[in-house]
């Protein structure tokens, strides 16, 4: 009898003995889980996150390209207003007074019906430009179109973007001309390696890298 309760007691004290150690295992990989998680979230794995960051930058920002161009379709259909009539005039910014029929307003509630918005300072410091200065490669015509173009982006949001857009070298230009649209086009400059995209990111290299997308709002 007695024999048989030492045994027991044997059995409970190893029983206890192996809790202990699969406890212990578990707070030892626990630790070393929360050091890895640590390490990534304080830098080890900034190039990751950073990736992450311009991904979802450059989706805002082709996603205000796509809204810019559909604004400016609806004035031309709703608003039966020309080409030369489309106008970017608001609050926000200044240089593109173009008439008085706000129906041909983009960014008022008779016209396009959208706000100007300012992209992310994370993204550039600089605002949108509407140009009609540019010709677009193998877009449309010969004719210089109606352009949405935001300056000075971080290379690796411009490289997201054209990853998404499907393209698959960075382009470079040194002539693009930024004058703020005004109801005239004039073919002064064309954006070269464009290829036919309707957007996509190219760098100006007439004074060092300046990374900048584009979204042809008319094609002419």
């Amino acid at each position: 009898m007695m024999k048989s309760f030492e045994k027991n007691m044997d059995k409970r004290k190893n029983e206890r003995g192996n809790a202990l150690f699969f406890i212990l295992i578990g707070v030892v990989l626990f630790a070393a889980l929360s050091y890895t998680v640590g390490n990534m979230m304080r830098g080890g794995n900034a190039e990751t996150i950073a990736d992450e960051k311009a991904g979802l930058y450059a989706d805002e920002i082709l996603d205000y390209g796509r809204i810019l161009r559909q604004a400016v379709q609806g004035v031309k259909i709703s608003g039966g207003c020309l080409d030369g009539e489309i106008s970017f005039e608001t609050a926000g910014l200044t240089g593109y007074t173009n008439g008085t029929n706000t129906a041909c307003q983009v960014f008022n509630s008779n016209g396009g019906d959208i706000n100007y918005i300012k992209i992310n300072s994370a993204v550039t410091s600089s605002d949108w430009v509407f140009t009609g200065t540019n010709i677009v490669d193998s877009v449309g015509t010969a004719a210089p179109d109606l352009v949405a173009i935001l300056p000075d982006i971080k290379l690796s949001i411009c490289e997201a973007i054209n990853e998404t857009s499907g393209i698959t070298a960075l382009g470079t230009d040194a002539d693009i001309d930024f004058t703020k649209f005004t109801g005239t086009y004039a073919g002064t400059q064309t954006l070269d390696f464009a290829d036919g995209k309707m957007n996509g990111c190219l760098n100006y290299v007439n004074s060092g890298n300046n990374y900048f997308f584009y979204q042809v709002l008319v094609k002419r």
